[in-house]
């Protein structure tokens, strides 16, 4: 039985990477430097965004740079559970992110 295995482009995998490094850095900067027109106004929505983008982080750092690479090395093989994992991790960062900016005001896309 051959194991089927999925795709992802490394230029992809680096700018996620990028993106909720840089996403993670501005939240909490947001508690380190306090900005007056996005206060914090409920700690758990503010914790469960940063804990599911940091999981995510950790997900796609430790585990998925482990993977075998195709061979033209331009894609990171992925099993259909990590496509799964990945796939619920944008989903609970969507609901997480939605949270924050319903109770404190605070948008990813828009601060």
């Amino acid at each position: 039985m051959t194991r089927q295995f999925y795709g992802l482009k490394i230029i992809t995998i680096l700018n996620a990477t990028e993106k909720l490094t840089s996403d993670l850095e501005y939240l909490c900067s947001l508690v380190e430097q306090p900005v007056g027109e996005f206060p914090i106004r409920d700690a758990r929505a503010y914790a469960a965004a940063v804990t599911i983008l940091s999981n995510q982080l950790d997900f796609i750092v430790e585990e998925l740079i482990q993977n075998d690479l195709s061979d033209d090395e331009e894609y990171v093989k992925l099993s259909q559970e990590e496509v799964l994992m990945l796939n619920a991790y944008t989903d609970s960062a969507e609901d997480a992110l939605g949270w924050l900016e319903e109770t404190c005001g605070i948008s990813l896309q828009n601060n």
